[in-house]
């Protein structure tokens, strides 16, 4: 018998860069949010002794770059099971938008194959796992929301009060993680953020790659919400709210303005996945 969860998307709601290690990854600190903007991801268990991977839509990615596969692969090398997989990975939040969506994809396939193999993995030790795959994974699998540190991979539990809606805006372009970074380290002094409410040290980088991305923030500034930011390298931008229905009267407005783009109204989740049976 087959089962299936939800994987969520994340907001960085503040991400300051700290360093830069001698391998070059940058070190950060941020405060991290899973939102219940979710891909599912579908796992039914089949009599050969081989993974397969489906995407709908079908983002053309071969499986040895695609996280998902490597998360089953890496277990499937590990624990040898006595059965195959068929994985069916069902995709709505938005790639290359810094919401993190191919990470927590990559956790529930670890959370949901632990399940499925009977592997009795703890949430440690699956983590362990999902270090391999890449410094977001981690906190797809942990307490929401969280601080994250050093490349990512370092997490402990936020307490800091976070806003119960976010409309969150993403641009019709993607914003590469590699080219925002690149485009630090060139900016020898880089202009302040779009908020100080939300801020990111990347922004001056991203809209020096997209400048688009300055009309958006600045439609977002104009309704009047707690504060508004960038999640990750971009292009996703949001901005927070008290409650539901001045969320709902922000997006409205930005839908009459004929914003380009998705929008979608979000809000904090416990954790970055969930059983759906």
């Amino acid at each position: 018998m087959g089962l299936a969860l939800k994987a969520y998307a994340k907001l960085n709601l503040t991400l300051a860069i700290t360093g830069r290690r001698p391998d070059g990854y940058h070190t950060l600190r941020s405060l991290v949010v899973a939102v219940d903007w979710a891909d599912e991801v579908h796992l039914e268990p089949i009599p050969k002794k081989r993974i397969e991977l489906r995407t709908m839509p079908d983002l053309h990615i071969p499986h040895g770059e695609n996280l998902v596969y490597r998360a089953a692969e890496l277990l499937w090398r590990q624990f040898s099971p006595r059965e195959g997989v068929r994985i069916v990975l069902l995709k709505d939040i938005p790639v290359g938008a810094g919401l993190g969506g191919g990470s927590s994809d990559a956790a529930a396939t670890l959370v949901g194959l632990n399940e499925l193999w009977g592997l009795g993995l703890s949430t440690e030790e699956l983590k362990g796992f999902a270090r391999e795959l890449g410094a977001d994974v981690p906190f797809f699998l942990g307490e929401s929301p969280a601080w994250m540190e050093g490349i990512g991979d370092l997490l402990r539990p936020a307490r800091e009060e976070i806003p119960p809606v976010f409309l969150v805006v993403v641009p019709p372009f993607p914003c590469p993680t590699s080219e925002v970074y690149r485009i630090y380290d060139e900016l020898a002094e880089p202009a302040p953020g779009p908020t100080e409410v939300f801020p990111n040290d990347l922004w001056p980088a991203a809209i020096r790659l997209r400048p688009e991305l300055s009309g958006y923030m600045e439609k977002l500034q104009g309704l009047g919400e707690i504060g508004v930011g960038m999640s990750g390298s971009g292009s996703a931008l949001f901005a927070a709210f008290d409650g539901e229905d001045v969320a709902e009267w922000a997006m409205d407005e930005l839908l009459g303005q004929k914003v380009k783009g998705r929008l979608k109204l979000v809000r904090p989740r416990i954790r970055g996945y969930e059983f759906l049976r």
